[in-house]
């Protein structure tokens, strides 16, 4: 094989194994998935092979040398230690989750409409008393709902019950959003009836409380951990959707490919809802109901919504911006290497 073959049938990997680089190599490497590691090993043998084959058959220097210093490259990430727990769970929040929600973008916008749309337009309803409320909650559990607001929340709560409660929101709220999410494996169908079943249910309740003398009271309670734990629910739909759909929604991958990477993807997401339900928990079990100064407390759920703004609707499109470039970094990076080794080539 001459140089000039070499170039032109291995130039393809050399490019990918640039790009490749740039995602592993570093504190990028704690968030490269098993695929792109495995795929990385696989060209770092490749291109061992073709600086033995350069070297041996006295091709250009320039050839070589780009050869030399791309396998270098490749060694120093290879032989590295691995990264510890606690970046490696740093390097999920960091880049592979919000990487992981950006490409999902579309599914979790889907999951916010279908849950928020239904709970706003209840809430209104509800807040006007429309009579349709009471034919979707029985007037039974909308007169306790009030009721149990009914003496507000200025004392506060035994820590006993505190803790009792704190746990109870743990379990009820992690699985309603284990039903959205699991009900979702019938082609998504399962977890958009659960977003509008939970929206809705949600919507009116809280509109007819808050329309209520315990209005006041209910809107001091939910403001904390309303902001965490109603988009996680929505969170969770999505994920379902998400993997239901990755029966149908295959594009040009085998099924069984695009199943494993829905199913990766969406438990990656239901991970983040259940983080955030979880908090959403112990704030409604200790923080809610305590006797603090109710600007603290839409302080504290204002921050909150924040967070979420930034870390589900800004930082996906920051991280993946970043990571276009370098790959596009990379990629410019080869072209301007590999064609020097031709024009050397072309000299020889």
């Amino acid at each position: 094989m001459t140089a000039a073959e070499l170039i032109r049938t291995r130039r393809g990997e050399w490019l990918e194994l640039e790009a490749l680089l740039g995602r592993v190599s570093g504190r990028r490497r704690k968030a490269a998935s098993a695929d792109e590691l495995a795929r990385f090993a696989s060209l770092f043998r490749n291109i061992c092979a073709d600086l033995a084959r350069a070297r041996a058959q006295g091709m250009p220097d320039d050839l070589v040398d780009y050869l030399n210093a791309l396998a270098a490259r490749c060694h120093n990430v290879f032989y590295v230690a691995p990264p510890r727990a606690s970046g490696r769970i740093w390097a999920f929040f960091r880049r592979t989750l919000p990487l992981t929600l950006r490409r999902n973008m579309t599914y979790i916008v889907a999951g916010v409409l279908l849950f928020f749309g239904p709970h706003f337009a209840l809430m209104y309803l509800g807040y006007t008393d429309h009579p349709v409320i009471y034919k979707i909650v029985p007037k039974s559990t909308l007169r306790m709902m009030e009721k149990m607001h009914g003496g507000g929340h200025t004392k506060g709560r035994r820590e006993d019950k505190d803790m009792a409660m704190a746990g109870f929101y743990v379990v009820n709220n992690i699985g309603i959003a284990f039903r959205c999410f699991a009900s979702g494996i019938f082609f998504g169908l399962g977890s958009i009836y659960m977003l509008l079943f939970n929206g809705i249910l949600l919507g009116a309740i809280i509109g007819y409380v808050a329309h209520s003398p315990s209005g006041g009271n209910l809107l001091q309670f939910i403001v904390a951990h309303g902001p965490f734990e109603l988009f996680a629910i929505a969170l969770a739909g999505a994920a379902g959707i998400r993997l239901g759909l990755g029966f149908i929604i295959v594009g040009n991958r085998r099924r069984r490919d695009a199943l494993r990477q829905a199913g990766a993807e969406s438990v990656q997401i239901v991970v983040a809802a259940a983080i955030l339900l979880f908090a959403a928990a112990m704030t409604e079990g200790f923080f809610s109901p305590s006797s603090l100064p109710v600007a603290v407390k839409i302080a504290y759920g204002s921050i909150c919504a924040a967070f979420l703004i930034f870390y589900f609707g800004v930082l996906p499109f920051f991280v993946a911006r970043a990571e276009a470039r370098r790959e596009q970094a990379a990629a410019e990076r080869a072209a301007t290497l590999t064609p020097a080794a031709a024009t050397a080539v072309g000299a020889a």
